[in-house]
């Protein structure tokens, strides 16, 4: 977990550092992308120059880098790539002697030479290019290096036909990525690998890739996942989806810290029983039975405290199963109609429910944070809105992370 949430890190500083200095020429991504090889597990390129200007001053995160205008680097374009076991950032420099004095000033080691390439703890500098592996925090493979700028177009990540499409930069951050080789990349422990890999296999038909994208607007960014098949396409998600109904999020409480919801249908359920059934699921199957009387959407609030109330949408009938194992968590239960309503503790919070509820209209399941939630990694940040939407016979993820002017 501790490897993820660096390199997710190391993602996020890139994406946001040197917002405010767009200038130089125009950006080489496909000069880039060739130097990544096809076997990567995932790659992501940043347009600098379409970055606003006002993302600069009110940043969520403290960069670790010191990216002004002197430090030598041309703030054109930018790519994060994962090759084997590795992680690197890479983009041009518009003046080499001095991002070398700026990275010698910063880190206390001089570069040394490595035949054509110079070499500072993680960072390597060929001519008007760098990389920073971030996966380390001292050292570098030089020999990997050179074998990334001798890639032909073939032996590149080029020759994937989603990413290749990620050189007309139709927004500010676009990526790519292969399931199971970012799984790998991740380190997950075998059986953790195994078992998100059936939960994949379950939910949609073929998948194998994702592409994603990101873009700033004033205090706001936007971010939207889908996951691919092989042959690029949209992969089918593998369950009947259906929709939140706000009033019945709304219904969960007045305010909380943080707001979560499903829609499920009886037709969702039972699908959801067969695909798991002999599949190494068997508690997913006996928690499928529990849910059977479920009908509609089921939300909950939640405090930092700990507490929670929600309400759940049912057919009004068969609800005993599910009361008890509510009941067992040390929730107090009662129906009144077909909704089941639980809780535990008085819930309050920084934001209102019912604005919550409409932030997760439409789509099929969602959460909503606040500032004050303890899910958001910093203080700066006002909510975060991730909701999974069924979209073109698929299921894509959409973020919104807005921060304080």
């Amino acid at each position: 977990m501790k490897k993820i949430n660096y390199v997710l890190y190391c993602l996020v500083a890139l994406v946001l550092m040197t917002a405010a200095c767009s200038r130089g020429r125009s950006g080489d991504v496909k000069g880039l992308l060739q130097t990544v090889p096809a076997d990567a597990s995932a790659v992501a390129v940043v347009d600098l120059n379409a970055l606003p200007e006002n993302v600069d001053g009110n940043l969520p995160y403290k960069l670790p880098v010191d990216a002004t205008e002197e430090n030598g680097v041309d703030r054109s374009v930018a790519a994060f790539f994962i090759g084997g076991y590795n992680s690197y950032i890479t983009g041009f420099l518009e003046d080499t002697d001095k991002f070398k004095a700026s990275v010698e000033k910063e880190t206390g080691e001089a570069f040394r030479a490595e035949g054509d390439v110079a070499v500072s703890g993680n960072i390597a500098v060929i001519s008007d290019r760098f990389w920073v592996c971030v996966s380390s925090r001292n050292t570098v493979n030089t020999d990997e290096i050179k074998h990334f700028t001798t890639l032909s177009e073939k032996q590149s990540i080029l020759s994937n036909e989603v990413v290749a499409g990620l050189e007309e930069m139709k927004h500010d951050v676009a990526g790519w990525g292969d399931i199971k080789g970012c799984m790998n990349a991740a380190g997950l422990d075998f059986a953790t690998r195994a078992t998100a890999t059936m939960a994949v296999e379950a939910m949609f038909v073929d998948a194998v890739e994702f592409s994603w994208n990101m873009d700033f607007k004033k205090s706001e960014l936007i971010a939207d996942l889908n996951v691919l098949n092989s042959k690029g396409g949209i992969a089918k998600f593998n369950f009947p989806a259906a929709k939140i109904d706000e009033a019945t999020v709304a219904a969960a409480g007045s305010t909380a810290d943080g707001v979560v919801a499903l829609a499920v249908s009886p037709d969702m359920v039972r699908k959801l029983r067969e695909e798991t059934g002999g599949k190494g699921f068997s508690m997913i199957g006996v928690i499928a039975g529990m849910i059977s009387c479920v009908d509609g959407t089921c939300a909950a609030a939640v405090s930092e405290s700990g507490s929670m109330t929600g309400v759940i949408a049912t057919t009004g009938r068969g609800t005993t199963d599910l009361s008890s194992m509510l009941s067992e968590l040390g929730m107090t239960v009662s129906k009144e109609g077909n909704l089941l309503r639980f809780g535990k503790g008085e819930v309050s919070g920084g934001m209102s429910v019912s604005e919550a509820a409409a932030e997760l209209k439409g789509s099929m399941a969602g959460a909503v944070y606040s500032g004050k939630s303890g899910k958001v990694a910093s203080d700066k940040i006002s909510s975060v809105v991730v909701t999974l939407n069924p979209e073109k016979g698929g299921l894509a993820a959409h973020v919104k992370v807005r921060w304080k002017e």
